[in-house]
């Protein structure tokens, strides 16, 4: 059972995750590309990335940051797909190479546009936004990175 996931015995996970999971075939080659990698551990799981897009569409969230990309696996986008043409997405990250991954697939799921990658610690990003005025602006925000203090 990975970390983090509600505790059902492993017959009972594999049922519902095979009746319930919807997952593209771009989704499913990212997981697949972000598995071969040794921080792999980092990636949220299918399921969440589904649950996190249902979330999005039934609140009609049009601005969503995310502060930790990595490949851009299921969070960033999942969330850009689930979210309308005209919507806006700021994402945090640190890591060029592992965003480079990312953005190989949110060109090839045409959301590239919806996407605006900063390259720079969060807190300097979350600074320059509320510096704009665009605090309490954002609909939805997904924090998934190494928290310091």
């Amino acid at each position: 059972m990975r970390k983090g996931n509600i505790e059902f015995e492993q017959d009972i996970q594999s049922y519902v995750l095979g009746v319930s999971l919807r997952e593209s075939d771009l989704l499913r080659r990212l997981r697949k590309e972000t598995q071969t990698d040794a921080a792999a551990i980092m990636q949220i799981p299918a399921e969440q990335g589904q649950f996190m897009a249902m979330l999005v569409k039934l609140m009609g969230a049009k601005r969503t940051i995310e502060i930790g990309v990595y490949t851009g696996y299921y969070s960033t986008l999942c969330v850009a797909e689930a979210m309308p043409h005209d919507s806006y997405t700021i994402a945090c990250d640190v890591d060029e190479d592992w965003t480079n991954i990312a953005k190989r697939y949110w060109r090839e799921a045409g959301v590239d546009q919806k996407i605006d990658l900063q390259i720079a610690p969060a807190r300097e990003t979350l600074k320059r936004l509320i510096d704009d005025n665009q605090s309490g602006s954002f609909d939805f925000i997904f924090i998934d990175a190494e928290r310091t203090k």
